[in-house]
């Protein structure tokens, strides 16, 4: 074995540091279904509109942020004049997920107040409703997605549970100077139609196939042979286009460029797709995760890239 030293070993690297800079809290009264990653997510990395039923919580205080809370509990026999335990069994797993609502929006009331929204009054001027008398505690599918990065090149952390319920409820505090919050902690339960507490991934076009491999995430065999058909718009006859490949953006391509010389404006800004096809194009784009192109400054006929 070669000799090292401290750093290299440490392997310390800036690139690995995510934050939620913001966070979407959405939720869905439970039904059974489940969100699965294509549900949220497309193959680009862009957000997809969730299906019927799922909403907002809006806003949520800063200063509170969303806490979630992992937990496990391992018990064990332990034998006479053994060290510890003999066998680990894992008696209980809990998570849970803290936030405080800003917004009055009638879902949030209701998940904190346990309203009862189907006998509501609500008319012109006036809006009331009672607690629910169900015994039975609400339960909700819960979805968070963070973001992080720049626009373009987005990174969105994302926890899914798919069952949740109201496991407590914070103090509501009255004043002047302060607008009225509804701050609620949520336990994720088993679902075992779904086979999981819970699903944490990450997505966005700023999730390159080079900082999945810096963070030990080797891509499937599909996303690193994906390939992606760019044409370029019929009547074409001059100026220049890009070619954004998983969040590195070429400089300007000639409009008759050929599959080699998009290769190398590819590879000039460190990306290693290649780009295969005829002066003009059409292109077949390969070993991309996210691809996107410019063609505003073309000149002839339409300027929308199509890609395929």
């Amino acid at each position: 074995m070669e000799n090292t030293d401290f750093y290299t070993l440490k392997d310390k690297n800036d690139k690995l540091l995510l934050a939620a800079i913001n966070i979407a809290v959405l939720m869905k009264p439970y039904d059974g279904k489940h969100l699965e990653l294509d549900d949220i997510v497309a193959t680009d990395g862009s957000l997809k509109q969730l299906p019927e039923g799922w909403f907002s919580m809006g806003e949520i205080e800063k200063k509170a942020g969303v806490d979630l809370a992992p937990d496990m509990k391992v018990e064990g026999p332990e034998g006479y004049g053994s060290r510890g335990r003999r066998r680990d069994f894992i008696t209980d797993e809990s998570f849970t997920i803290d936030f405080t609502g800003q917004e009055a929006r009638l879902n949030t009331m209701a998940a904190f107040y346990d309203l009862d929204v189907d006998s509501m009054l609500a008319s012109q001027g006036r809006f009331f409703a009672k607690k629910r008398r169900a015994a039975k505690v609400p339960e909700y599918s819960t979805l968070l997605i963070g973001y992080d990065g720049a626009p373009g090149n987005e990174i969105y952390p994302i926890w899914y549970y798919p069952k949740t319920s109201m496991e407590k409820k914070g103090k509501q505090s009255l004043a002047d100077s302060s607008s009225i919050t509804w701050p609620m902690t949520l336990a994720a339960k088993d679902d075992a139609a779904y086979g999981s507490l819970f699903g944490f991934g990450i997505a966005g076009k700023g999730f390159t196939a080079e900082l999945a491999t810096e963070m030990g995430i080797s891509m499937t065999s599909d996303a690193a042979a994906a390939t992606k058909k760019i044409t370029l718009p019929s009547g074409t006859s001059g100026g220049t286009w890009t070619l954004t490949v998983d969040g590195k953006t070429t400089e300007a391509i000639q409009w008759n460029a050929t599959g080699e010389d998009v290769t190398s404006a590819l590879s000039t800004v460190g990306s290693t797709a290649t780009a295969a096809g005829t002066a003009g194009g059409p292109f077949t784009i390969s070993g991309a995760t996210n691809v996107s192109a410019n063609g505003s400054s073309l000149t002839g006929g339409d300027t929308a890239i199509e890609i395929a």
